[in-house]
């Protein structure tokens, strides 16, 4: 077969796994499958409260024909963006794909659907409830700084002057922002293609993200988690915060890096 029958049946096929997967592995969540992802988060990262953890990733493509600087990014690149949101799992519970690589992951967010709902209240969060006898709050999306501040969207306290208090904080935030970090480098991983440039228009590229997306699900669901990552909650950080304070050292690391990338 010649190179453009090959190159439209691989773009059919991910359309077509995108239809017969997406509804089955991106169903329309209710505010009960919210709180599953609550709990899940709670017992694996202990962080209660949290409805999941949103970021941003970058499709590095072709520049387009006559496209300008459109899909040109920070990164000196050009790129398609694929934002998305997952559980403690790892696994996409919302995703959104094909915005330009030159805005910024706020707004992207603004423009996603996902974004719209949540800033239009139409998004079926569980009401606040109390946490542990300190009052009632509400549930909360962990994102990082780059995404607008809002009630239910929560990031980390800026990086300078902080005290022992707020640094524990950022390591617990950071840490249970490890999920989507590392959705973004198993499916990287598995589904290569994403480590390269992709040769093709953005709607071409849009097709083979969102299938791998939904591959990505597919495959984490029904394979042994033989390789999760470790869940250091055994550290005792009241005994990190009497030894900081003894010593005038941090408490824990803080990092804001991408250790699964």
């Amino acid at each position: 077969m010649g190179a453009s029958t090959i190159r439209s049946i691989i773009y059919t096929t991910c359309h077509a796994i995108w239809e017969g997967l997406s509804e089955s592995e991106l169903p329309q969540l209710t505010e009960q499958d919210f709180k599953a992802v609550a709990d899940g988060l709670k017992k694996t990262w202990n962080y209660p409260h949290v409805l999941g953890v949103i970021d941003g990733k970058h499709i590095k493509i072709e520049c387009p024909p006559k496209s300008g600087s459109t899909y040109h990014n920070y990164k000196q690149t050009f790129s398609i963006v694929l934002q998305a949101v997952c559980d403690s799992e790892s696994n996409f519970i919302a995703i959104d794909v094909g915005d330009y690589g030159r805005h910024s992951d706020g707004g992207i967010f603004k423009n996603s659907s996902f974004g719209r709902a949540l800033l239009s209240n139409n998004f079926p969060i569980p009401p606040a409830e109390d946490l542990c006898g300190q009052g009632v709050l509400p549930f909360v999306f962990l994102r990082d700084e780059a995404y607008p501040i809002m009630r239910n969207l929560l990031r980390p306290f800026p990086r300078r002057g902080l005290d022992n208090v707020q640094r524990i904080y950022n390591y617990r935030h950071s840490r249970a922002r490890r999920t989507i970090e590392c959705a973004f480098g198993m499916m990287s991983a598995k589904w290569s293609v994403l480590k390269t440039t992709l040769h093709m228009l953005p709607e071409n590229a849009t097709k083979v993200v969102l299938a791998c997306c939904v591959l990505h699900n597919f495959v984490r669901r029904r394979e042994k988690p033989d390789n999760e990552p470790a869940n250091d909650d055994t550290i005792d950080f009241s005994n990190q915060q009497e030894r900081a304070a003894d010593t005038n050292e941090p408490a824990v690391p803080t990092h804001h890096g991408r250790p699964c990338q």
